[in-house]
This record gives C-alpha cells, sequence and structure tokens, in this order.
C-alpha cells in the first residue's frame, strides 16, 4: 500500500511541474480574448515599467511593422509577454507575427506573439504584417509578466497608420 501512495504522490508532483514548466512557455487560448494569464493573480494597476514602442505615425500599405516591449529603464526584466495588434476602427486583432519567439492564432494565424520560455529580458523586438491592401489604423496591446504574481496588462502602444 506504501507503494501506491508513494506513485501517486510522484504522478502528482509530475504533474504539477509538467503544468509549471508548460506555462513560462505557453499561452492559453483563453488568454486571447482577455489578454490576462492564467496564474490565479490579479493584474498590477500601477503604471508598468514597460513600454511597446512602434517607430513612426505612418506606414505605406502592406509594409512591416517593428514592435519593441522594453523596460522603461535598463533593471526593468520581465520573464513572460503576449502582444497583439488591434484595428483601431473595430477593435479587432490583426495581421500576423513574422518574426517573434512563439506566435498563437488568437481568430487568425499567429495573430498573438509571445515568449518562448522563463528567462529574464529587457526587452524583445517583433515584427507584425497587416493584412494585405489594409488601411487605417493599428495599435498594439501588451501583457508584460515580471514574476507569477506580478504582471500588467494593457501596455498600449501609439497608434501606427497605413495609408
Amino acid at each position: 500500500m506504501a507503494g501506491a501512495t508513494a506513485e501517486g504522490v510522484l504522478v502528482a508532483v509530475l504533474c504539477l511541474v509538467a503544468g509549471v514548466a508548460g506555462r513560462s512557455t505557453t499561452v492559453p487560448a483563453e488568454a486571447c480574448q482577455s489578454m490576462m494569464p492564467s496564474h490565479g493573480h490579479n493584474a498590477q494597476l500601477s503604471q508598468p515599467p514597460y513600454n511597446l514602442i512602434v517607430r513612426g505615425n505612418t506606414q505605406a500599405i502592406n509594409s512591416p511593422v517593428n514592435v519593441v516591449l522594453a523596460g522603461a529603464g535598463p533593471r526593468d526584466m520581465f520573464r513572460g509577454f503576449f502582444v497583439k495588434a488591434f484595428d483601431d476602427a473595430t477593435g479587432r486583432a490583426i495581421g500576423s507575427f513574422t518574426n517573434a519567439p512563439k506566435t498563437i492564432d488568437c481568430g487568425g494565424v499567429a495573430t498573438g506573439a509571445h515568449h518562448a520560455g522563463p528567462s529574464a529580458k529587457n526587452s524583445v523586438t517583433l515584427t507584425w504584417q497587416p493584412p494585405v491592401g489594409f488601411t487605417g489604423s493599428v495599435s498594439f496591446m501588451a501583457t508584460v509578466v515580471q514574476t507569477m504574481d506580478t504582471f500588467w496588462v494593457g501596455v498600449v502602444s501609439k497608434s501606427v497608420n497605413f495609408s
């Protein structure tokens, strides 16, 4: 009987470790709508120590956009992130990330970009491609995870106009 109990404990521990390790490299599908990680904690309400940066206000139609997520200072590290682009007119996620550690399909192919591992980083550069022929404006929104219980949702870039 003691062997069966020890086996049960071992299986439970391995499942817990696999679940925690798995979350360090993935974004759950339910986060596509809410942008909330499933960490079991509330998002921070303070000003985030991170910026979501796009260069320029206007892009040519079909031109890719480099998006930089960076700490406000050199010691503002993060371990996870999730970024999506939104059509300012409709609020819908659009386009696709062509250069990102990992992507997720949130209503379209590669509409979200996210971290590939929990290592600490101060910045990451992503490349996003608008839909073919898109005209209008786009904003980028990020969730940035400092630790499992310290994260910010709704870090927003300035708008980029395609015309």
